[in-house]
């Protein structure tokens, strides 16, 4: 299959194509129309095929079948602000169960976070099983049991309180190769990105910092987690449905920024 196919007579010779490219894989010709630069160059992000407004060009490196269209409007900014800054971090959950589809969903969305060099590389260890959930906080307090370093935490571990996953019914980890140059970087979007998608579906999420530390050093806790071989947990999030519901928003610190 040829690396570039271009329908002539659709195209625009607008040059968009080449414009958005990132890597200088493509290049507009005298007449504006696409040309291939260097074709090892591509990092199959799908710009060049996103960006034509006739559907004039293919990439074989991208399904075309696979495209979804972006939405006509995107929501006013009041609305993606209020939900950006009433985002809160929930530490208590309803028993309700979180639906495997509704993970499903959230995975779905969060695949389409950014990468470095759209690199693509974030993998997911998920479950929406609580007595799991329950059997990872259980290997996480015996961990800082062992280092000593949150007594609080582990007294409250023996009263029956969970102060490390919090009671959460589901969980979801990300991790990536150990030699990714961003791998942080990416999951910790990937994870934004779920995180907002379930505050969408009326999920509270936590970022589960405890279980991420103890993971990093207890190889039966990762093996637990299902990291694979070669892989670095990079950040987790729980998830379920908030036992109690905020009616404001605290407040935060000024901004610090330095303008150049």
């Amino acid at each position: 299959m040829e690396f570039l196919t271009l329908d002539r007579e659709r195209c625009n010779a607008d040059g968009l194509c080449a414009a958005v490219c990132p890597s200088g894989c493509l290049e507009a010709d005298a007449d504006g129309r696409p040309v291939v630069a260097e074709e090892k160059l591509c990092i199959a992000c799908g710009h060049c095929v996103a960006v034509c407004p006739k559907s004039a060009l293919t990439i074989s490196r991208v399904d075309p079948a696979a495209m979804t269209k972006t939405l006509r409007h995107w929501p006013d900014p009041e609305i993606v602000d209020g939900m950006l800054r009433g985002r809160r971090s929930i530490r208590a959950y309803k028993d309700t169960p979180v639906a495997r589809e509704t993970m499903e969903a959230l995975l779905d969305v969060a695949r389409f976070a950014p990468t470095a060099s759209n690199a693509q590389e974030v993998g997911w260890c998920v479950t929406t099983d609580p007595a799991k959930v329950h059997d990872l906080a259980a290997m996480t307090a015996a961990y800082f049991a062992a280092a000593g370093t949150r007594p609080k935490y582990s007294a409250m571990w023996t009263d029956g309180r969970d102060a490390f996953l919090r009671g959460a019914p589901a969980l979801a980890v990300a991790y990536a190769p150990d030699d990714a140059p961003y791998g942080a970087a990416d999951c910790g979007i990937a994870l934004t990105f779920m995180e907002l998608a379930a505050v969408a579906r009326g999920l509270g999420t936590c970022w589960a910092g405890l279980l991420v530390r103890a993971a990093r050093n207890d190889a039966a806790l990762a093996k637990a987690l299902g990291i694979p071989q070669g892989c670095v947990i990079e950040g987790g999030l729980m998830l379920g449905y908030p036992a109690l519901r905020y009616a404001a928003v605290p407040p935060r610190n000024a901004v610090r920024a330095r303008w150049l």
